[in-house]
């Protein structure tokens, strides 16, 4: 059986000392069902999504499918620069005080 992994990843940190974090959020039968968790979802703006397929009681790695925006469309490569310069937009680190 082949099951689609998707990965949240999101800057982490302070403004000088960031960092991404990955976390798997979902795990779904289909693409189709992956894409549609990933629309339902609202995650801050300086994040993005992954999708992975992996066969089940496998021991190889899981395979890469693509990276996605937050409303579920493929993007070409991780928006790095994007996710860095909305968070130090949004200053999140100033919110913990």
């Amino acid at each position: 059986m082949q099951i689609y992994i998707v990965l949240h990843h999101e800057v982490m940190g302070t403004e000088e000392d960031f960092r991404f974090d990955e976390m798997v959020f979902f795990t779904a039968s289909t693409l189709k069902k992956a894409l549609s968790m990933i629309k339902k979802c609202g995650v801050s703006r300086y994040s993005y999504w992954e999708i992975q397929t992996q066969k089940i009681d496998d021991l190889e790695w899981p395979e890469h499918v693509g990276y996605y925006g937050l409303r579920g469309g493929k993007l070409t490569a991780p928006p790095y620069e994007k996710c860095v310069a909305a968070f130090k937009k949004e200053r999140p680190w100033d919110l913990e005080n």
